[in-house]
């Protein structure tokens, strides 16, 4: 019981200060980690043979060429977040071909990049709106980091179920 009054105490503590305080993580530390993401997302989809592309863990699930498209989809829609635009029209295909599919997801990334290294310090602080909700910069961009790690840990199972090690795990 104790326990799980100081994992509370302490969990509160860090929201309280995380929604009072500016930006905290620096630039060069978003693009260490952007990268780090890019290359463990980018590597475990080079590490699946092709002919597994068309893999579904369950008839319910996306095949794994329709999982790396999502990741890279995602990219494009959280333009936003790093004061890009999204293209339009988005342009990930449906395509199970594993050189474009690779192709892709290299330029989804790169895109967020792109934005990442326009931004400035204070950028990070601004007040912004993301999916209905008032939130510094910075948060959206954590969202978004989260929602690709995520995304990059359900292509692992598919991956792994194949008998493939995934890329390198890297993030924050």
């Amino acid at each position: 019981m104790k326990k799980m009054i100081v994992k509370g105490c302490f969990t509160l503590l860090l929201l309280v200060s995380f929604g009072t305080s500016k930006a905290q993580v620096k630039k060069e530390s978003m693009l260490t980690a952007w990268d780090s993401m890019t290359k463990m997302v980018v590597e475990t989809a080079k590490a699946m043979p092709e002919e597994h592309y068309t893999f579904k863990p369950t008839s319910e699930l996306r095949d794994f060429s329709e999982q790396m498209a999502h990741t890279s989809g995602a990219n494009y829609l959280f333009a936003s977040v790093v004061k890009l635009n999204s293209p339009d029209p988005n342009p990930v295909t449906g395509t199970k071909v594993k050189k474009e599919v690779i192709s892709q997801m290299e330029g989804s990334f790169a895109f967020i990049r792109s934005g990442m290294e326009k931004l400035k310090e204070e950028d990070l602080a601004e007040e912004i709106e993301f999916f209905g909700n008032k939130m510094s910069r910075l948060q959206s961009i954590l969202i978004m980091t989260s929602h690709l790690q995520r995304e990059h840990g359900k292509s692992t199972i598919y991956t792994r179920l194949k008998g493939v090690a995934p890329g390198p795990s890297g993030g924050w």
